[in-house]
């Protein structure tokens, strides 16, 4: 197969929806949170609403924001990782779970932590610290599987 970015990255922008659904169903099995502690992106969402009208997001502007990141994020990283893969072959290697610790290392590892959107893994119940770890290497395993077979077809 020869090189071509622009394939990798619509490869990597289908296989990024496919493994967010993935990593979405995980999530209804498997929760990452309690049940009353908003995810990142709604914590995010809330600052922006509140810093600009002095409110707080609705019930179901939360869902919005909630779906609307997450779906926006785990298809601009699946894009970038196609669009890498194509200029370096090599890193595929892991079948995507390194695309997913690497993703995990640098969201809920170390960045959302740090914005205090969410506790440090280590400062909270290793079953919902533990979900999310595994729901990112899911994410990364369906990327990569999907990208390789979109990339094909291609």
């Amino acid at each position: 197969m020869t090189q071509n970015i622009w394939k990798g990255v619509l490869a990597g922008a289908i296989a990024g929806i496919i493994g967010t659904a993935a990593k979405t169903v995980w999530e209804e099995y498997m929760p990452t949170r309690p049940a009353n502690r908003d995810s990142p992106p709604v914590v995010l969402g809330d600052r922006v609403k509140e810093e600009a009208v002095s409110e707080d997001l609705t019930k179901s502007e939360k869902t919005v924001v909630e779906q609307s990141m997450h779906w926006a994020f785990g298809t601009g990283i699946g894009a970038a990782y196609g669009a890498v893969v194509e200029a370096l072959p090599d890193t595929q290697k892991g079948m995507g779970g390194l695309l997913g610790t690497a993703l995990y290392g640098v969201t809920h590892g170390s960045v959302l932590p740090m914005m205090n959107t969410e506790p440090w893994p280590l400062k909270q119940p290793l079953k919902f610290a533990g979900s999310e770890f595994a729901s990112h290497v899911v994410y990364g395993f369906v990327v990569e599987f999907a990208r390789r077979y979109v990339r094909k077809w291609l």
